[in-house]
C-alpha cells in the first residue's frame, strides 16, 4: 500500500491510444470539411473581391467562375480557370491526406488489439 496521494492529473490525462483516436477523428473531420468547402480566389475587381471555384470533389466549376468574374472576357476566364485548378489541386493534396490519414489511423486503432 502506498502512502502517496493519488495524482489528480491521472484522471484527466488521455492514454496514448485515446489521444491517437482523438487525433485521427480530428484529421478525418478536418479533411472532410476542407474537401467540401468551396475554394475561393481573389478577384481584381474590388466590387467582387472573391471568385468561388468549386470544391475538391467537383473541380473548377466554369459557370461559377464566370458568374464571379461578372464578365465574359475569354482570356480572363481562362486565366481564372487555371488559377482555380491550381488552388483546388493544393487544397486536394491537404484535405485528402488528412481525410485518408485519419481514416487509416482510425481503422488501425480499431483493428489492432490492445495489450491488457
Amino acid at each position: 500500500m502506498s502512502t502517496e496521494p493519488e495524482d489528480p492529473l491521472d484522471r484527466i490525462t488521455l492514454s496514448p491510444r485515446r489521444f491517437a483516436a482523438v487525433l485521427s477523428v480530428a484529421a478525418l473531420l478536418l479533411g472532410l470539411v476542407l474537401a467540401l468547402v468551396p475554394v475561393r480566389v481573389a478577384n481584381a475587381d474590388l466590387a467582387r473581391p472573391k471568385v468561388s471555384c468549386g470544391n475538391t470533389f467537383g473541380g473548377a466549376e466554369t459557370r461559377s467562375i464566370v458568374n464571379g468574374l461578372g464578365e465574359n472576357s475569354q482570356p480572363v476566364t481562362i486565366a481564372y480557370i487555371d488559377l482555380c485548378e491550381r488552388a483546388i489541386s493544393e487544397r486536394t493534396t491537404v484535405s485528402w491526406t488528412l481525410l485518408f490519414g485519419g481514416l487509416i489511423a482510425g481503422v488501425g486503432l480499431g483493428v489492432v488489439r490492445r495489450r491488457t
